[in-house]
């Protein structure tokens, strides 16, 4: 149990335990050096893969855990690359400078979106109160137009009724007047006597349907009236609620960088984590081109030129 940490070490980084085991203090001493120093940047970009998870992915607890154990995954993949190589290439070396650079500006970015997050949240009230403003007021001028439209086809309608009002005040009912002639012949067919009688019909008249139906549409047209200048008094809650809803991840940037730019200070906290996160990103590497040959690496490439020199004398003739 005591060499537990040993285990770990060679578990996470990748080296041969029961070698290490047999080799010398030194060789110990680099394994769990390089742990740490792997701990000690999973530990970071864990919490950088949970807050970027839970932050702009939406997700919950369990997601964001997942997201940061992903993001472990990769950092841990990548340092053992380095750790595993026998010798460190002057091209692997650019690359990986490169990527430690590429990941330190995505590191900061996070980080000071979370360090800067009232700051933030600050500029984003203003800045939402003006989208707020520009929003509300396309909307309220799309709702006066939609009324004005409304109290065209109110007055039209009004019109109407009140013509076809009039026309049933002079002529509530409707008389047709029709004329009945009957002709009474002898045998011969000669007319020999005719009556002659008139009768009166009384009706309704039809326009008082027609006025149903106008006061009917004026009603329904005030309703929808009522119904659009009541939803400006609402429109402003609502438009910024649909706004914060839209906010995503570049507009969370254009809000940091805002925050950053406006103040010497914002930057130089920005650099701050920046070199802190290259630091930690080369730091594996910086420790594998600086340590010294020890005797485990020896060993592999003993073991190497064995099994090469066995190849060969296989293939002779």
């Amino acid at each position: 149990m005591k060499d537990w940490w040993l285990k770990f070490g060679c578990f996470l980084t990748g080296f041969n335990y029961s070698l290490i085991k047999n080799s010398s203090e030194q060789s110990s001493k680099n394994v769990k050096k390089y742990t740490s120093a792997m701990l000690l940047i999973v530990l970071v970009w864990f919490f950088i893969g949970y807050s970027f998870a839970t932050r702009y992915l939406h997700l919950d607890s369990w997601g964001g855990i997942i997201g940061g154990a992903l993001m472990s995954f990769v950092i841990i993949q990548i340092e053992r690359i380095i750790i595993l190589s026998t010798k460190v290439s002057a091209w692997s070396s650019i690359f990986r400078v490169l990527l430690a650079v590429v990941m330190s500006i995505l590191g900061a970015f996070i980080m000071d979106q979370i360090t800067f997050k009232d700051d933030i949240e600050l500029r984003k009230a203003q800045v939402m109160d003006q989208r707020v403003k520009i929003a509300v007021k396309q909307s309220e001028d799309d709702i006066q137009k939609q009324i004005q439209d409304l109290d065209v086809m109110i007055d039209k309608a009004n019109q109407k009724y009140d013509a076809v009002s009039q026309d049933l005040k002079k002529n509530p009912v409707i008389v047709t007047s029709y004329t009945n002639r009957s002709v009474t012949r002898d045998q011969s067919g000669k007319e020999v006597n005719s009556t002659q009688s008139t009768n009166k019909s009384v009706m309704e008249n039809p326009k008082k349907l027609e006025m149903e139906q106008l006061h009917k549409q004026i009603e329904t047209l005030q309703n929808k009236k009522f119904a659009l200048a009541a939803s400006i008094t609402t429109i402003k809650d609502r438009k910024e609620k649909e706004l914060k809803a839209a906010t995503g991840f570049l507009d969370e940037l254009t809000l940091l960088h805002d925050v950053v730019t406006s103040s010497q200070i914002g930057i130089f906290v920005y650099l701050l984590f920046m070199l802190f996160f290259l630091a930690i990103e080369l730091f594996v590497l910086v420790m594998k081109l600086t340590d010294k040959e020890s005797d485990y690496d020896k060993l592999i490439q003993h073991q190497t030129a064995i099994r090469v020199h066995m190849l060969e004398k296989l293939g002779a003739p």
